[in-house]
């Protein structure tokens, strides 16, 4: 059962993000293309992604990012997220959380050394009703940029951004992560992990700029 998780889990973050080793709360520098538009800064202390694999559950934190605003729309961002801060929330046992968080790091699946960080850069985000988005971008895996589209809740307050994604579900073999996969013929079949897993984001941004 340890072994099943550990498998589980590294394979979980090997397709979604190569992260950063530290978490901080420093700014982009996005380059403003409209006259009119306003820059918001990501709070990496309450921004956070929640990922689901199987049984098992956790989040990893933010590293940094960008939201640039045009009359209420967000027309340009970029998110970062830190390897690091990966955290699993239904595992109590500290040794089994602690061997798991140094395989990850390795060059056997991550190679934070050379992958330091993932990068979310949104291309287009479309008003459904309301508060209601759809959002368009692409996902920097291992090297490989892949389009992703999910749908949001965005909502706006003073100078504060709340976004909330609906679940959001991802192929790790879009990225070419095909190790323990049931279409790869190389798999143990004892050993066989999900190809799909689920993310939540949840975004908070404070206006810094216009």
């Amino acid at each position: 059962m340890l072994v099943r998780f550990i498998i589980t889990t590294i394979l979980l973050f090997s397709t979604l993000i190569h992260f950063g080793t530290t978490k901080t709360n420093s700014s982009f520098s996005p380059l403003i293309s409209e006259p009119d538009s306003t820059v918001y800064q990501v709070d990496t202390d309450q921004s956070l992604v929640k990922w689901f694999i199987d049984i098992h559950n956790g989040i990893v934190l933010l590293k940094k990012g960008y939201l640039i605003i045009n009359d209420d729309q967000i027309i340009q961002g970029e998110v970062n997220i830190c390897m690091d801060s990966i955290i699993n929330k239904d595992i109590d046992y500290e040794l089994m959380r602690l061997t798991l968080q140094n395989t990850i790091r390795s060059d056997v699946f991550f190679d934070t050394e050379n992958f330091p960080c993932s990068t979310f850069t949104i291309d287009h985000v479309s008003q459904k009703d309301n508060s209601e988005y759809i959002i368009t971008g692409d996902l920097m895996v291992i090297g490989i940029s892949k389009c992703l589209s999910f749908n949001a809740n965005i909502v706006f307050e003073d100078d504060k951004l709340i976004a909330i994604s609906d679940t959001i579900f991802i192929d790790r073999t879009d990225w070419g992560i095909n190790s323990m996969s049931k279409t790869d013929a190389k798999s143990d079949k004892s050993f066989i992990v999900p190809d799909e897993f689920r993310i939540v984001v949840t975004l908070y941004a404070t206006k810094i700029s216009e």
